[in-house]
């Protein structure tokens, strides 16, 4: 099941005070109509701020409610608009300056419409070694998006794009292009406008836009700077040493066993292993979860130090994995679960079981029609990953550690 996730602009109409709501409305044949309602996502100085405006300005007050002219503008995601209410409505930003009378019905409306996508040049190769074409491309990432999209939901988007395929230069992109179209959400951060995806016609475009790599940082947009899980990061200095990073993470496996945590396993799509632990959402800093990893990478290095090292200079590795736990931090980013890689064998970064981590796991296996295979086959390991946030004893170990 498709989860889509809209955005639309809405005009604040008054204050619900003992239901803690922002009650919001468009402007449908010169009537304002409310549709709906949100208190997620704005933060309390944001919060203090809009109801000190509306104070100034109301028309009506009382115990239960402050009713303003429209002039407040926001722009706000939900899931589904039913019966003429808006669903999960999550706030986004304000809209200042906007005119109110430009949030409109139709506009709405116009946005719940299904978005076309046109797919340009649909038979070019893009990986010779495998004869994929574009169109086989865009055919996986349709049929992957369900099992994609949670992980990419609003999140910062860095993308390697290869315009030609494999056979050109790639590189990477973080602003969203002038020539994007209207349906494409967008986060400003430190000046740059970034692709947000919340649905499958932005991955759509996105795929014919021959961006294969979906780096992601380990926050959302609404999560305040605090990381949404921990993942180590298991490199090893070549495919040849993959057995090396098999290694790694059988024993960080015990570890974390050890330590009751909750966490799952992918493979890169490269040349090696990533872990991840799940966290419960806007709870521990990057400071603490660094204390975590920290703690953690030197313990496996003391542990065997021949086999691992957090030497950061790959020329002072030697032929040792390096178990990157400064990667996880505020800015940084990993590639999405059951992202493409841009490498010849167009391998995909694939969630796997942890009994799957044997001596015969090769990176190479996980093809786009492997992984297809694999979930018609309803093989998801990372089925309960969001489950897991709010089981996960974090605050127990950090305790530990401390």
């Amino acid at each position: 099941m498709k989860k889509m996730i809209y955005s639309a602009n809405f005009i604040i109409v008054s204050y619900d005070k003992k239901e803690d709501l922002f009650i919001v409305a468009v402007c449908k044949k010169e009537k304002v109509v409310k549709v709906g309602s949100f208190h997620k996502g704005i933060k309390d100085t944001e919060k203090n701020a809009v109801l000190k405006i509306m104070e100034n300005n109301k028309i009506k007050s009382d115990s239960r409610s402050l009713t303003v002219k429209p002039g407040i503008c926001v722009d706000l995601t939900f899931s589904a608009f039913q019966n003429g209410q808006l669903v999960n409505a999550f706030f986004k930003q304000f809209l200042l300056p906007f005119n109110w009378k430009d949030c409109t019905y139709e506009q709405l409306t116009q946005i719940l419409k299904p978005k076309k996508v046109e797919i340009t040049n649909p038979d070019k190769l893009l990986f010779p070694k495998k004869n994929t074409t574009k169109q086989d491309y865009i055919n996986y990432l349709e049929t992957i998006a369900p099992y994609l999209l949670p992980y990419l939901k609003d999140r910062l988007l860095t993308l390697i794009r290869f315009p030609h395929g494999l056979f050109g230069e790639s590189f990477y992109q973080k602003q969203c292009p002038d020539y994007a179209p209207a349906f494409i959400e967008t986060w400003k951060k430190d000046s740059i406008d970034y692709i947000v995806c919340n649905n499958i016609e932005t991955i759509t475009w996105l795929g014919n836009q021959l961006a294969f790599e979906f780096h992601i940082p380990f926050e959302t947009i609404y999560s305040e700077g605090k990381p949404s899980e921990i993942v180590f990061d298991l490199d090893p200095p070549s495919k040849e040493y993959f057995s090396l990073a098999i290694v790694a993470a059988k024993q960080l496996k015990k570890i974390l066993d050890n330590l009751h945590l909750l966490s799952f396993l992918k493979i890169s799509g490269n040349k090696g292993i990533q872990v991840y632990i799940p966290l419960q959402e806007k709870n521990f800093t990057y400071e603490e979860t660094r204390r975590f990893t920290e703690f953690v990478a030197h313990y496996m290095v003391s542990a065997e130090p021949d086999l691992f090292t957090i030497e950061r200079l790959k020329k002072n590795r030697g032929n040792r994995l390096y178990i990157d736990y400064i990667q996880h931090s505020a800015g940084k980013t990993i590639i999405a679960p059951y992202s493409l890689r841009g490498n010849e064998d167009g391998s995909v970064a694939c969630p796997i079981y942890w009994e799957e981590l044997t001596e015969q796991l090769t990176p190479n296996t996980f093809t786009m029609e492997f992984v297809l295979s694999r979930l018609n086959n309803n093989e998801n390991p990372f089925a309960d990953y969001f489950d897991a946030k709010n089981k996960q004893p974090f605050q127990k170990v950090l305790d530990f550690i401390k």
